[in-house]
């Protein structure tokens, strides 16, 4: 349908306002021939239709409303974006014709919603035209009747949601499980063509799968073998530890493996080894054991010839050992540990270093001759390994191990282990040889490295979100500042006893703004971009003005209790920060107690040594040792468990339901801490309460006196001197120049530092008395520079500055600058018109 000019006497004022502030929307609306539609033109339409299109055009999601039994379309621009290619053409047209793929299910939309009945459809499949190729997707739709001044329903609202990524979430899921289906498919294919009896078993021990070669081998049926039928074809004798050794690793979960007799086909039982290890799945969850059987007869019955070799070759061992006593001498008094084994697993030679080290592990000393397992009998778990690795050294593999072992006292400690076959000299097998040398400290350096990496990349991650954080700043509180104070002067203009809904909607308004401004405040907190001033801080007092606040903020179900060293030293902090910091704890305290309890706040002096690092937190960082007040704020609450635990002081995240916080509070406690030069540390299990503990520096310069101050003295907010403004924001700008105007000043007004400095160099500058001048400007002059420059014009100029985000331009370290006068964005009329006329009368 073809749009047609118009002129603003054709739309009412207030609705073509809304059009307005909506873009190209609001543009396309407007311009549209509605005349030629049912609907008629837009001096005619009713206001319950120009507030539901005002709605939807205000709404970042997707919407649409849809009007009359012919179902005229109009959207705003979330659903225009969804449209695709139909955008515009669909604007003003019937819903059917809209989308006729969808004419029968949009048919009974429109007959429900004009019936006055709501729909709701999930995960709706749609087909959406995009870049002239249609693709799918699924939505989520809501349909709403809306009514007229009559209230019979005129049209339909509708909401869209895009689930797409929901969808193709769970097809992925589908399509992995049935890959994992195929998996086990292919696993029992290989396993039953494999020459090893090869089972599995369920979280309980039951086997529930064997292979093909159960039955070639013991001669049963698979059935004969499940559950725990299996025990059956071990030999009487072996039953009993074999049964204890398995079902303690299934209880243990850990891997095993145990030599037993088992009954062959032929009716006789042959020596056979199990290996065996848990089944975990992708998730986590333990689902059993797998494991394998094979044949170690023929081993054992060569091991047994061999022993009538090594008789032998033990006398030959002997004489060479005897010839060479030098070179043992020498291999005794190193420190890597040395051992000798024969084929029969008998010590053939054994250093210094390595018999103490086996008898700090094993209980007793090792001696030359003796069997291993003798000397390894008192820890079982160790010597089924060391046992695998020196069969493999005597059967002639070289090769070398990381092995973790634990002494009778309950040190662990981690060895390089190398095992060599030993030769003589005419080429004959003697034993087999083991180097081990404890890496313990190696291996320790290795992890530091590793956490020392990941703290690392966790506090570049960190630092990108201060900078993301700090970067939107600025604007966003510029914005804020529009609204705050925009709403503020409306209400001051607004006749009390009139507009009762008016009022009570900028009242509501102005509440969300000032949430949002606590919200960037909280950021700017944890990513330590805010201006701090701190100062000597008595947190005795602080704490004590703060308890009345507290107990109301607590209620009757939680009791407060405030404990302080007597000798307490000062702090250095600022005042305000700390006291949003000790709120914050408290709040997230008595949130922990929802049937009550108590809350305990105790300060006391503290001395770190530099070791100390935060519990927990998004990125763990070392303190300066020294001075510290300790403020710990503890709870008799549900505590949290450890994984909990590790995330608290991450932004965003809360246990809290929805609506009920934001994952800021702690955030902002930690960044307060840290910029701060101080420490936080947290510990909490569950059921058992949480301490927060937050650490501050000792304040060390002359600590101010503690007396009473005196009543400030009365200063008007109005005045008459003359004020030059400095924004490059025009709405800010606005505000500001109003606001000061209101309250009797003069005021002058600048886009950029070169157009301020133009008119502080006028020959009538020397009545401005002062420059309220935003930190950041452009044209390459900040808010300091313009200041150094006024300054030079005029030493006696007073300056104001004002951000929502002051970079690093008035605040170093954290810390602004000394000196320098600062109120932030968004402030409102009274702080405003008492912070300039303080300063315009020192």
């Amino acid at each position: 349908m073809a749009a047609t000019a118009y002129h603003p006497i054709d739309i009412p004022a207030g609705f073509a306002a809304v059009l307005a502030r909506n873009g190209e929307m609001g543009r396309l609306i407007a311009t549209f021939d509605w005349a030629s539609t049912p609907l008629g033109p837009i001096a005619a339409w009713p206001q319950s239709r120009r507030t539901a299109i005002g709605i939807m055009l205000a709404s970042t999601i997707p919407m649409a409303t849809i009007w009359g039994p012919e179902a005229i379309l109009i959207y705003n621009a979330g659903y225009a974006e969804m449209a695709g290619d139909r955008h515009p053409a669909i604007l003003g047209s019937p819903l059917i014709q809209a989308w006729p793929e969808s004419s029968a299910f949009h048919a009974e939309v429109v007959a429900a919603g004009l019936s006055g009945r709501a729909l709701a459809f999930r995960d709706q499949a749609m087909l959406l035209g995009h870049r002239d190729a249609p693709e799918q997707h699924w939505l989520d739709l809501d349909y709403i009747p809306i009514p007229d001044e009559d209230g019979a329903p005129a049209g339909i609202m509708a909401t869209l949601i895009d689930s797409s990524t929901r969808m193709r979430d769970r097809q992925e899921r589908e399509a992995a499980s049935a890959a994992a289906r195929e998996s086990e498919g292919r696993f029992r294919n290989v396993a039953d063509h494999a020459p090893i009896i090869m089972w599995l078993t369920d979280a309980e021990g039951h086997c529930t799968y064997l292979n093909r070669a159960w039955t070639a081998q013991t001669g049963l049926a698979v059935e004969q073998g499940l559950d725990f039928q299996w025990l059956k074809a071990l030999h009487p004798d072996d039953r009993a530890a074999v049964e204890g050794a398995f079902r303690s690793a299934t209880q243990d979960r850990t891997a095993f493996s145990l030599e037993f007799r088992l009954l062959r086909a032929d009716g006789e039982h042959r020596w056979a080894m199990v290996t065996a290890i848990p089944r975990i799945d992708d998730d986590g969850t333990y689902m059993g054991m797998v494991g394998s059987v094979f044949d170690t007869d023929e081993r054992r019955r060569a091991e047994a010839t061999l022993r009538d070799v090594n008789a032998v070759l033990e006398r030959r061992v002997v004489e060479a050992l005897a010839e060479r006593k030098l070179f043992a001498d020498i291999i005794d008094s190193t420190g890597t540990m040395v051992q000798v084994l024969g084929f029969d697993h008998r010590y053939l030679a054994i250093n210094r270093a390595a018999a103490e080290d086996l008898e700090r592990i094993f209980g007793t000393r090792p001696q030359i001759g003796q069997n291993k397992s003798d000397a390894m009998a008192a820890r079982p778990e160790i010597l089924s390994i060391m046992r695998d690795y020196w069969t493999r050294a005597l059967a002639g593999e070289d090769f070398s191990v990381i092995q973790a072992l634990e002494d009778m006292a309950g040190e662990r400690r981690h060895y390089e282990l190398r095992f060599s076959p030993l030769i003589a000299a005419d080429g004959t097998p003697i034993g087999a040889y083991q180097f081990a040398t404890d890496v313990s400290e190696r291996l320790a350096a290795q992890e530091r490295l590793a956490d020392m990496e990941a703290q690392l990349r966790q506090s570049q991650k960190m630092e990108a979100v201060g900078q993301l954080t700090g970067g939107i700043a600025h604007d966003f509180n510029n914005l804020l500042q529009v609204v705050v104070g925009n709403l503020e002067m409306l209400d001051r203009f607004l006749p009390i006893d009139e507009h009762p809904r008016a009022r009570r909607a900028a009242t509501n308004a102005m509440t969300g703004a000032k949430r949002a401004a606590t919200l960037t405040q909280r950021l700017l907190a944890f990513s330590r971009r805010q201006p701090l001033a701190p100062q000597s801080v008595d947190a005795v007092r602080l704490v004590d003005g703060l308890s009345d606040l507290l107990t109301r903020t607590l209620g009757e179900q939680v009791s407060l209790v405030i404990e302080a060293a007597p000798d307490l030293w000062p702090a250095e902090a600022d005042t305000n920060q700390l006291e949003s910091a000790i709120l914050n704890l408290a709040v997230n305290a008595r949130d922990a107690m929802p049937h009550g309890g108590t809350l305990s706040i105790t300060l006391r002096n503290a001395t770190l040594d530099g070791m100390t690092s935060m519990v927990a937190g998004p990125v763990p960082y070392p303190t300066d040792p020294g001075d510290y007040v300790a403020i710990d704020v503890s709870d008799t609450g549900i505590g949290m468990d450890r994984a909990t635990l590790g995330r608290v002081f991450e932004p965003f995240f809360t246990t809290k339901e929805v609506g009920k916080g934001t994952g800021l509070g702690l955030s902002m406690v930690y960044g307060f801490a840290k910029q701060s030069g101080g420490q936080v540390q947290i510990e909490s299990r569950p059921g058992q309460g949480t301490c927060v503990s937050l650490f501050l520096p000792r304040f060390c310069g002359d600590v101010a006196s503690v007396d009473a101050p005196p009543a400030p003295a009365i200063r008007p907010d109005r005045g008459s001197e003359t004020i030059l403004v400095v924004e490059d924001d025009p709405d800010v700008r606005a505000y500001s120049t109003e606001a000061l105007r209101e309250l009797g000043y003069d005021v002058l007004e600048a886009e950029d530092g070169g157009s301020a400095l133009a008119l502080l160099d006028a020959p009538e500058a020397s009545r401005i008395a002062l420059l309220f001048s935003d930190v950041v400007l452009p044209g390459g002059m900040t808010g300091a520079d313009l200041a150094s420059a006024a300054r030079s014009l005029h030493p006696d100029l007073k300056v104001l500055f004002t951000t929502g985000y002051a970079r690093d331009v008035i605040v170093h370290g954290g810390r602004l600058d000394a000196g320098v006068a600062l109120i932030t964005k968004p402030f409102d009329f009274a702080d405003l018109a008492a912070r300039i006329r303080a300063m315009l009368d020192e």
